[in-house]
This record gives C-alpha cells, structure tokens and sequence, in this order.
C-alpha cells in the first residue's frame, strides 16, 4: 500500500458552506502543487453543507477537485448523510427535524425556493440540476486509510477493527473516542466536533481538524507529506474582511 501514497496529502475538516474560505484554501493548494509540480491528494473529512450560506457551491468545489487530483475522496459526514437520504428518498421525519435544527435549513434554501417542508420536490431539483451531486454523494466512503493514517469524520470506536466499525459511530461518534488515550491502529484524521482551542489539535493517537469554519472564519487542513504530518493550512479572517491562508504549527 506504501508505494501508491501520494506524496502530499490534505486533509480537510468540516466546511459547513464556507465556500469563500474553501476556494482560498483550494487556491493555496493549487499554487503550492504548481511550485512543487506535484499532484495532491486532497481528503475531505464530510460535513460539507449546513450553517454556512453557499452548500452547493461547496458541492461544487469538491467534485471539481476530486476531477483535478487523482486519489482524492470525500469522507461522508453526518450532515452530508441527510442530504444523501433527501435525494434518495429516505428521509425519515426524524432525520428532517434534527437537520432542519442543525443547519439544514440554510441548505435547502440553497438549493431550491421552495418551501422546507416540501422535501420531496426540493430532492427533485436539486437531483435535477445538480445530478453531479447526487454522484459524489452516493460515491462518498466512510473511511479512508492512507499510510498510517486513518481519515474519518467523527472517529472510531476503540476495540473495534476498522472493517467493523458502525456507519453511526465512524459518523457521530465522541464519548467513547474523544477520550481515549491509548494508540489505534492508526493515526486518526477526524473533524466533526470543534477542538476548544479553535485550532488542529495534536494528540498522541488523534488529529482533530473541526476549527469552527462557520464562526470562526478557520477553516483548516493537515498537510501530510511522506507519511507524516507535515504542518497545518489555516484559513483567517483580516480586519478587512478578506481571506489568507497559512502554514500553522502547534507551539
């Protein structure tokens, strides 16, 4: 498996449809693989819609970059997962309320005028004009192993070999994996719940990558070079309102 891993790899946490920081982000990985003539991997860890304001364009952006760097994937989050049963007609109410409550409104709108409880014709649209985003949903993986690494979105269940890991728990789970300090079989790569630091943090058997994007303005990536974490990308708001990203390494 070593001798197929891309030699820079970017894993990226919980956008949330922040598409102005994740097209300067993408921007920045583009010209850094331009000056090192290199083809990335690029890993999203899921939660790529809710809260923030421009879901489909981030939709957009990740198929995009999936079509430029070969072996890139995208990881489904939970929140993704409502959207996938949306178009696939397998909503259940209880599903449709906690979404809506969790951001799923922003989405939605998003996509279609009409109004939130008309499910059913709001997946007809978007299944309409949006067919490629039906595409990368449906071909979306749970977890993604690369090297030593393990990239899923919430976590993973300690005792539990990685091929029988739940869907529910590699996509919701925290007590239980949050506090384990001992070694997985991997390094994990994993979001979903935003680090109290606001910023990736490092632990012995974990990389925690949810800086809050959508209230932050922190959108973060790991930068995996050779099979080894490398640095941090960061997203950051100036007093003007405009995007920089940087290289960022904990102190």
């Amino acid at each position: 498996m070593t001798e197929s891993l891309p030699s820079i790899v970017y894993a990226i946490a919980d956008i949330h449809g922040c598409a102005d920081l994740l097209e300067a982000m993408l921007g920045y990985i583009a010209a850094d693989s331009v000056d090192r003539q290199s083809k990335p991997a690029v890993i999203f860890l899921g939660d790529l819609i809710d809260r923030g304001p421009h879901s489909p364009k981030v939709l957009d952006q990740v198929c995009s970059t999936l079509d430029i760097y070969p072996g890139s994937r995208l990881i489904l989050g939970n929140h993704d997962f409502y959207l996938r049963e949306l178009l696939r007609g397998a909503l259940t109410y209880e599903d449709a309320v906690n979404w809506m409550d969790w951001g799923g409104v922003a989405t939605v709108s998003a996509y279609s005028n009409r109004p939130v409880p008309a499910f059913e014709n709001i997946a007809a649209d978007i299944r309409r004009v949006f067919p490629h985003h039906v595409h990368l949903l449906e071909n979306a993986l749970t977890y993604k192993e690369i090297g030593r690494f393990c990239c899923v979105h919430a976590g993973i269940r300690p005792g539990v070999q990685l091929a029988n890991q739940t869907e529910y728990d590699l996509r919701w789970i925290r007590a239980g994996f949050l506090d384990h300090i001992d070694a997985f079989g991997q390094v994990v790569l994993h979001g979903h719940t935003i680090t109290k630091s606001l910023r990736p943090e490092v632990y012995s058997n974990r990389i925690a990558l949810d800086t809050g994007a959508y209230r932050t303005g922190r959108l973060s990536a790991a930068v995996i070079r050779h099979d080894e974490l490398s640095h941090f990308l960061c997203t950051e708001l100036t007093e003007s309102g405009a995007i920089q990203v940087g290289e960022w390494r904990p102190t």
